[in-house]
Order: C-alpha cells, then sequence, then structure tokens
C-alpha cells in the first residue's frame, strides 16, 4: 500500500495497526498485531526519508543488525521489509516502560533495581558484541523494563565492528548525554568500549534521575560534549559499590573499560561498606562525594534539584566541531587534530584497532585463498617449528608461509569447498598434515612443497612423532589400530590391531614415554592407562585402571601422568608404584586447559584464564582476557597466550596473571563466534615462533601478530 504523510496507514505489510506508541528520529513505533493476533512494534521509516537513499540504507542496516543479536535481553526482530512503501520492520513487543519513562514518573530505581538493571544490560551488550555489532545509542529511552529484565532495543546506528560506519561529515549519531569520548572525536574509531561507557552513564541516570555529565537542567548539547571529553564525571549519590563500578565504565580510554563479561562479574551482587579503587583505579576520580549515600528512596523535587547543582562544573567554552573527523580535511575549519584527554598510557600494551593495521602490531596478514566469504567454512589452521610455518585452510590442504613476510612460499591446493586439515607434527624435513577431505595423513617436504606420501586414515589422528618415524592410532567402529611409518617416506614400519569390544587413545605427554589409553565400548571413560613401546607397539606396563572416571590425560612429567576431570578434579598417576590420587578443583572452568611443569591452565567459555596448582588444586590467580570462546592456551618463551573467538589474542605472564599485552579484534563480524565450535574438533591454536603469534581467523585470513615491543 502507499504511503500518507501525516497519517498513520491502517495496516502495514501484514500487520494491523493499533495505536502509535513512539516515535524516533527516522521513524514512527505502532502497536501493531499479526494476522494471529501476535502483538508487536512496528516501526515504520517516516514518508520525508523512506525516498531517501541514505535512510533506506541505514534502515536495511538496522534490520540487520537486530537481526544478529538474539539474546535475553534484546528485542528479536520476526518481520521485517526494507524495500517496502514504507519499509518497515516489527520486533517483539513488550508492554513495559522505557527507563527514561519509569525514571520521569516515579523517579530514579532503588538501589537493587540499579544492580539488577546492571546486570542485565551487560548481558545485552555481551549478546550484541558476540555478534560482532555495537549498538553506539544506549540510552535509556532505548532500555524497556520488562519483568523479565531489561531489553535493549534499536539498532538504528548500530555498526559492525570494525567496519566503515554509515556517518557523513557534520553528523555525530548518538545521544549526547550517553557518549563515549571517542563518539565525539573520533566517531570511525568507535568500538564496543564506547557501549559500556553508555551502560556506565545509564546506571547513574537510574540512580540519580540524571546523567554523569549533564549538570543542570538546561545544561546545552555542546556542554555536555565538552564534560564528556575533558571533565570527571559527576557520581554524587551513588552507593560506595556502585560508584566503583560505574568509574571503570566512564574511563576517557576505551582500552581500559571493562568488557561486558568482566561488569557481570563486578555487578554479581552490591558489597557491603566502601569499596574504593586501588592503584591505577584511583586515576580518574570524580567529584567528592557529599553525605548523600545509597538511593533507596526514590529522589524527586528540589533533592533531584540538589543533586543537579552539586554536580554543575564550569566549563570553558571551546568550540566543538560537529563533524566526522574522518573527512576533516575536506571540512571547512575543522580541526588538525581530533580533541583528547588521555592520560599516558599504564599497564599492558592493548593494539587500538585491526585495521588500519598499526604500525608494529600485525605484521602482516595472509588473505585467504577462497576469496568468496560464502564458500569459507572453516578456520585455517597452523603449525610451527623454529622459522617455518604451515598451514591448512579452506581449498589449501598446505602451505608454507613465509614468517617475515606472509608469503605463501608453496601451496599443495585442493578443491576450493575442501575444509581446512590439520597439521600434525614436524619429522625433520618432512611436515604431516591430516587432510579432511581426503581422509588421510599426507607427508609434504618442508623445503618444496612436495607431496612425499599418503596414508588413509579413519578422521582425527593422534600422531607422535619419534625421531625419523611417525605412530598414529586410527579409531574404528569395526576394530582400532596403531601404525609406525617412516616419516620420510611413510612406508609402514609396524601395525597392531585391537578388538572392536573397547576403545583406544593415544596419549603422547613429551616426556619420552607413550601412553595407551583404553575403555570397554559400553563405558564413556577410560578404563585404564598403560606405557606403550614405540618400537614394538607393545604394552609395556598398565600403569592403572579406574572404575570412575579419571578425565583425560593433560601432561606427563619423570613421575606422573595427569588426568583433568573437566573442570572437577586432577588425577595423578605414578609411574613408579600405579598410586592413584585424586585432586579436587575449585571452581576450575570445564574449557580448554593446558598443562606445563606444576600450573594447570584453564580457560572458560566466557574467557576467565585460571591457573591451578597441579599439587593442591588451588587456584592461583585468574584473569579475564576479554574473550569468548577461546581456544586452548599456548605457553612458548616463558609467556601464556589465549585466542579468543573475536580473533583478539591475550598475552600473559604465566607467573603472576598479569596481562602483558592484548591485540584487538579480528574476525568476520558476518560470522557468530560459535560457528566454529563444532563437534569437529575444538578451535585451533594460535602458533608462536620467536616471540610471534600466528593464527587463523574467521576471515580466513592467515595473521602475524606482535606488539612494538613485548615488555
Amino acid at each position: 500500500m502507499g504511503r500518507q504523510d501525516g497519517n498513520a496507514p491502517s495496516t502495514v505489510g501484514e500487520y494491523r495497526i493499533v495505536r502509535r506508541i513512539g516515535a524516533g528520529g527516522m521513524g514512527v513505533v505502532h502497536l501493531a498485531v499479526s494476522p494471529s493476533g501476535r502483538r508487536v512494534a512496528l516501526k515504520v521509516i517516516r514518508g520525508e526519508f523512506a525516498d531517501d537513499s541514505d535512510y533506506r540504507l541505514r534502515f536495511r542496516h538496522e534490520i540487520a543488525a537486530a537481526r544478529q543479536v538474539s539474546g535475553a535481553f534484546t528485542a528479536p526482530v520476526v518481520g521485517a521489509d526494507p524495500d517496502a512503501d514504507p519499509p518497515w520492520m516489527a520486533t517483539q513487543y513488550f508492554e513495559a516502560p522505557t527507563l527514561s519513562e519509569r525514571v520521569r514518573e516515579t523517579g530514579p530505581l532503588g538501589a537493587d533495581e540499579v544492580w539488577r538493571l546492571g546486570r542485565g544490560l551487560a548481558e545485552a551488550l555481551r549478546d550484541i558484541h558476540r555478534a560482532g555489532l555495537v549498538h553506539r545509542d544506549l540510552k535509556p529511552s532505548n532500555v524497556l523494563l520488562t519483568e523479565d529484565g531489561p531489553r535493549v532495543i534499536d539498532f538504528g546506528i548500530a555498526r559492525v565492528l570494525s567496519s566503515e560506519p554509515l556517518t557523513r561529515t557534520g553528523k555525530i549519531l548518538g545521544t549526547v548525554s550517553f557518549m563515549a569520548p571517542e563518539q565525539l572525536n573520533t566517531p570511525r574509531e568507535v568500538g564496543a568500549a564506547a557501549d559500556v561507557f553508555a551502560l556506565g552513564a545509564v546506571l547513574v541516570y537510574a540512580a540519580t534521575g540524571r546523567g554523569p555529565f549533564d549538570g543542570e537542567t538546561d545544561t546545552p548539547p555542546v556542554t555536555v560534549a565538552m564534560r564528556i571529553v575533558h571533565d570527571d564525571p559527576c557520581l554524587t549519590g551513588l552507593s560506595p559499590g556502585l560508584r566503583t563500578v560505574v568509574e571503570r565504565c566512564l574511563r576517557k580510554d576505551p582500552a581500559r573499560r571493562p568488557s561486558p563479561t568482566e561488569l557481570l562479574h563486578l555487578l554479581r551482587e552490591e558489597p557491603e561498606g566502601t569499596t574504593e579503587p586501588e592503584g591505577d583505579d584511583r586515576e580518574e576520580r570524580t567529584a567528592p562525594e557529599t553525605d548523600v549515600t545509597t538511593r533507596r528512596h526514590r529522589l524527586r523535587g528540589p533533592f533531584r534539584l540538589l543533586a543537579s547543582v552539586a554536580c554543575a562544573v564550569t566549563v570553558v567554552a571551546v568550540p566543538v566541531i560537529w563533524a566526522n573527523h574522518s573527512d576533516r580535511d575536506d571540512a571547512k575549519g575543522a580541526p588538525s587534530s581530533p580533541v583528547t584527554s588521555h592520560a599516558p598510557r599504564k599497564g599492558p600494551a592493548v593494539e587500538p584497532a585491526a585495521a588500519p593495521r598499526p604500525a608494529g602490531w600485525a605484521l602482516w596478514e595472509k588473505k585467504p585463498a577462497v576469496s568468496d566469504p560464502f564458500m569459507r567454512r572453516g578456520l585455517p589452521t597452523c603449525g610451527g617449528a623454529g622459522d617455518v610455518l604451515v598451514c591448512s585452510e579452506d581449498g589449501v590442504t598446505a602451505e608454507r608461509i613465509d614468517t617475515s613476510t606472509g608469503r605463501v612460499l608453496w601451496a599443495a591446493r585442493d578443491d576450493a569447498e575442501s575444509l581446512p586439515g590439520t597439521v600434525l607434527d614436524f619429522a625433520g624435513g618432512t611436515v604431516l598434515v591430516e587432510s579432511v577431505e581426503q581422509s588421510a595423513v599426507i607427508g609434504f617436504d618442508v623445503k618444496t612443497g612436495k607431496q612425499l606420501w599418503s596414508v588413509p586414515t579413519t578422521g582425527a589422528t593422534r600422531a607422535s612423532v619419534r625421531g625419523s618415524s611417525v605412530i598414529w592410532l586410527n579409531a574404528h567402529a569395526d576394530g582400532s589400530w596403531i601404525e609406525r611409518r617412516d616419516a620420510r617416506t611413510g612406508e609402514l614400519l609396524g601395525r597392531r590391531s585391537f578388538p572392536e569390544d573397547k576403545w583406544y587413545d593415544l596419549y603422547d605427554g613429551g616426556n619420552g614415554v607413550l601412553h595407551l589409553l583404553s575403555g570397554d565400548t559400553g563405558e564413556a571413560f577410560y578404563e585404564s592407562i598403560a606405557v606403550l613401546d614405540p618400537d614394538t607397539l607393545r604394552t609395556t606396563d598398565v600403569l592403572a585402571t579406574f572404575d570412575d572416571d579419571p578425565g583425560t590425560p593433560v601432561a606427563a612429567d619423570d613421575e606422573t601422568v595427569t588426568l583433568l576431570l573437566r573442570g572437577e578434579s586432577l588425577t595423578r598417576v605414578a609411574y613408579t608404584d600405579g598410586t592413584v590420587r585424586r585432586i579436587p578443583l575449585k571452581d576450575a572452568p570445564p574449557g580448554p586447559a593446558l598443562v606445563q611443569g606444576d600450573s594447570l591452565y584453564a580457560v572458560r567459555t566466557d574467557g576467565l584464564l585460571s591457573a591451578f596448582d597441579l599439587r593442591t588444586g588451588r587456584a592461583t590467580w585468574s584473569v579475564q582476557t576479554g574473550g569468548e570462546a577461546p581456544a586452548r592456551p599456548v605457553l612458548a618463551d616463558g609467556r601464556l597466550y589465549s585466542l579468543a573467538g573475536d580473533g583478539r589474542i591475550t598475552c600473559i605472564d604465566p607467573a603472576t596473571g598479569n596481562v602483558v599485552w592484548r591485540s584487538a579484534v579480528r574476525r568476520d563480524p558476518n560470522v557468530g563466534i560459535d560457528r566454529y565450535n563444532t563437534g569437529a574438533g575444538p578451535r585451533p591454536e594460535p602458533v608462536v615462533l620467536d616471540g610471534v603469534t600466528y593464527a587463523g581467523y574467521t576471515t580466513g585470513s592467515v595473521v602475524a601478530v606482535a606488539p612494538p615491543s613485548d615488555g
């Protein structure tokens, strides 16, 4: 149907409009019902904008952004048509006020309500950022207060992480009171941390009825903007515990703000008594506290006015250029550089952004062999030894990449739709690669890339290189077998078969001992562990048998082999007498784990990395890496490396848990980070050679990353 400016249509798409419930800069929101009677919030582009191609593009972008997010604290899209006349989008309808309506009608929220609100918003941002988006306009009017928690709505100016924003010269998108400094200074560099800044400002509004930089009611937006860039926030009236959390959110430096996952941890419950920031957290102080403490009673009338007066500050009149600074060279009167107020950085080195690549961080990027992103189905996997880096990616069984330049030295290409294989190990001048498409282990000459041999396997090969030979286990429903072959020629040197009523696994702990584990087909855990002679492929000693699940092997040294049962316990078996010791773990994550020496490093799916003492099972430190769906940690040259699903790498001092450096997010914004967490195997680990980290990303690229100075 056509549109009539100024008059609401009776139907849009298949939805019948009931009444108008709100309006924004681009459109009007109506309560509408579907043919089945389902109520929706129907956003319709205003008539004066529907014919503007730029606004049509922006609305199409909003629909795509909203569809990518599906969390408990967002409003799902149920229908949309950006090409209709007028364009429209329907989302789930909630019979609930916005936060701004609630505060305007009944005053600020109680302390408990504010903490619950914070947890809900943090979880919403986690879902939004996990989808590769930045909301960029989190404010009280975009937060619905439903019975089961807050809902974040309106993705009108959201953008994909690391993509070009839809801004033009003379436009700053967002609501000034809840903007981060970087949104005012450098809009094209706005990242997920801007949403965290806005969350902090929203919590101040919810607790006090005003923004942290608002001042008096009639303060002009330009003054508020100057305060955001230059001044400390006014947090008068916040409880000490909430103030501590908000201070972290409102840091001027986006790299020093907590992630939504860290906020969920900070907002678990309000601490009793005063909690003052310590160390570097005292760096950015707010206005002095008055004798107003926790606002457990609603703030109205003259009390609200007094709070505003207490937060009034003097602002020196400095012109603000309301323009997109990336276009400032073409804008008359634009400043030569954006206004900043960042103090010198302290703590870990942080890569500011993935693109354009900051000098000294991303040393090179090897683009994917398959150019069509819709044909890419797997993450590149890599293996390395010395100065040799070999990777496998979609369409390429194996390729050697020059570690200094990223240039491909040789490549064994496959069909464009072939999945990446696995680089198993190196044996002298041979690299062993398991091909998923060919269901084979293949030996390639490291120097030339010539295929030396190929042997069929049953998949997910456990391989162990012993001198010039390689041993691997083939598991099959009809029975398993172990083979020993010459690593250079592929010649069969020995073979041992096992009956089909048992299942087996091979484990090389790197201590010179090869282990054979077995279990009954009716059980889902290992029932025994034995020492395997690599020459004869016979078991020489059964170390232990188990009546209960001991876990999976994670480490072996000269005295003990260690097994980890999810995040529950460690099982340590002594080589001397087979003594079995069970050590309970407290708060250990069930995710990927690495053991080195007497320490266990385990990482949770939300990115929390913890170290445990193998002898006691006690945690020695924990650190939030800031990235979800991580790979197993890697220890190299005395440093611990964690690669997250969004591509960021966190380098940690394994002795203290202190973050040494953190790289930027590198991911395909159109691919969810959970796409590659399938039953096909764990997320590929990064490779670290001589202080440089090499990893494959959802973009299909392999990137070499290292900080300018690995302090």
